[in-house]
């Protein structure tokens, strides 16, 4: 299976994994959405798209901790489930972006 659709499958199950987490209680569902979240950093950016994925995940992250206060706990829930799985991605990809940086010099 070629890497490519490895990550984009992994960004679906995330997603897919967040949302169910809004109305079931998993175990373990944390750990699995950090997993897929470092599968997608790793997989699904390129360097190309590196700067506009940090940013929109920064915007993500921020907006689901600042509007999940505001909403019932199956949404709260979501967003938060979201952003674990958002901010694990966005780790590895910072990550590399530094490492590419030093590269560099």
């Amino acid at each position: 299976m070629e890497l490519e659709k490895i990550g984009r499958l992994a960004f679906y199950a995330g997603i897919v994994v967040s949302v169910l987490l809004g109305w079931m209680n998993m175990a373990n569902a944390t750990v699995i959405l950090i997993v897929l979240g470092i599968i997608v950093g790793l997989l699904n950016v390129t360097t190309k798209e590196t700067q506009g994925f940090l940013l929109a995940a920064l915007v993500l992250v921020s907006a689901g901790v600042a509007l999940s206060a505001g909403f019932g706990e199956p949404i709260k829930s979501i967003l938060q489930a979201f952003i674990a799985f958002t901010a694990a991605a966005a780790v590895v990809v910072a990550l590399k972006e530094v490492y590419n940086i030093e590269k560099g010099r």
